[in-house]
C-alpha cells in the first residue's frame, strides 16, 4: 500500500472504529518554512476541541508491519488521551485573561513564511520574524506550540501591541536563557566522548531553560550586549535552529567558512521546519550592534 493509499485507509479505519462519535478529516498543516504535512483531525459531533495527530510517524509504524486496524486504535487512544482535559484549548481560543500567561515569542526565517505572515502578528528583525505563539500542555503528550495568528487578536479583542508586549514579557521573564560553552554540552553526552576538534572551547551555545524556541534568546532587551562584554570582543552568531544558535569569538574564524558551515548544516541535519537561516550575524562591539554579516 503505498502512502496516499494508507492515509486514506486509517481514516476510514478510524471513521469505522469511531462508530460515528468523531468527525475524521484528512488535512495538510502548513508548518514552519512552508514544510507541508498530513494530519488527521478529530472532532465530536458539535465540540470546538480538535486534535490535530501527524501521519508521519503512523506511517512510519506501518512500513514496521504494523497493522492499519491497530493504528487506528492507536489514533483513537491519543484522541481520548488528549480529550482528558480540554479546557485548556478551549480557553486558549476564547479567553485572553487565560491565555496571557503562556503566550511567548520565538524567530523564524523571514522569506520562507512570506504566506504565513500575511496571517500572523509578526514583527521583522534582520532577515528573521518574531512571531507569538501559545505553549499549551496537553497530559501524555507533552507541549503543543500553537501559533497565534491574526483572527486570535480579533477574537480575544486585543491590539499586537498588547499582545507583544505580553509575549516578550513572559519569554524574558519564564524562559531564561542559557549560554554554555559547547565543548561543555558534548562531553556530558556519552555519543561524544571522543576528543574535541580545536576551537571548540571557544564556541558556546544560547538556548533558554526548555531547550525549545530558544534561538530568540540572541534578541532579548541587552543579550546582544551583555555576550560581547563577556567574551571581551566582537563575534558572530550562527543560526543552529530555531531552538539555539552558536556564538564564536569573531577572531579565529572566517565568516566564509561560517556560512558554508550554516548552509551545509541546514541542508543535511536539520529537518526543513527547523532551519532559522542560512545568513552569519555578526555583532560589532563598539556600535553595540548585532547584523547581518554581510551588512556589520
Amino acid at each position: 500500500m503505498n502512502y496516499e493509499k494508507f492515509r486514506e485507509t486509517l481514516a476510514e479505519e478510524v471513521r469505522r472504529q469511531a462508530e460515528g462519535r468523531l468527525l475524521v478529516r484528512l488535512e495538510t498543516v502548513t508548518k514552519n518554512n512552508g514544510v507541508k504535512a498530513d494530519a488527521l483531525e478529530l472532532r465530536e459531533r458539535g465540540s470546538r476541541f480538535a486534535p490535530i495527530l501527524y501521519l508521519d510517524s503512523f506511517y512510519e509504524q506501518y512500513l514496521r508491519g504494523v497493522g492499519v486496524s491497530h493504528l487506528a486504535s492507536l489514533v483513537l487512544d491519543c484522541y481520548e488521551e488528549f480529550s482528558k482535559n480540554p479546557p485548556a484549548a478551549a480557553e486558549f481560543i476564547q479567553i485572553y485573561e487565560k491565555a496571557s500567561p503562556s503566550i511567548f515569542c520565538k524567530v523564524i526565517n523571514y522569506e520562507k513564511n512570506l504566506g504565513l505572515l500575511e496571517e500572523v502578528p509578526h514583527e521583522k528583525w534582520m532577515d528573521l520574524a518574531v512571531v507569538y505563539y501559545y505553549q499549551m500542555e496537553i497530559p501524555g503528550a507533552g507541549n503543543a506550540a500553537v501559533l497565534i495568528r491574526n483572527s486570535h487578536l480579533e477574537q480575544w479583542g486585543i491590539t499586537e501591541s498588547v499582545l507583544r508586549e505580553r509575549a516578550w514579557s513572559n519569554t524574558v521573564e519564564k524562559l531564561r536563557p542559557v549560554c554554555r560553552r559547547l565543548s561543555e554540552i558534548l562531553a556530558e553526552d556519552e555519543r561524544f566522548e571522543e576528543e574535541q576538534p580545536e576551537g571548540m572551547a571557544a564556541i558556546y551555545l544560547l538556548t533558554n531553560t526548555r531547550k525549545y524556541l530558544g534561538a530568540i534568546c540572541i534578541h532579548y532587551p541587552g543579550m546582544a550586549e551583555q555576550i560581547g562584554e563577556s567574551l571581551k570582543s566582537d563575534y558572530y552568531v550562527l543560526p543552529s535552529s530555531i531552538h539555539e544558535c552558536l556564538i564564536l569569538p569573531a577572531e579565529g574564524f572566517s565568516e566564509a567558512q561560517l556560512k558554508t558551515m550554516v548552509e551545509e548544516i541546514n541542508e543535511t541535519r536539520l529537518p526543513p521546519q527547523e532551519v532559522l537561516s542560512n545568513q552569519v550575524y555578526y555583532y560589532d562591539r563598539n556600535l553595540r550592534r548585532l547584523a547581518v554579516a554581510r551588512e556589520a
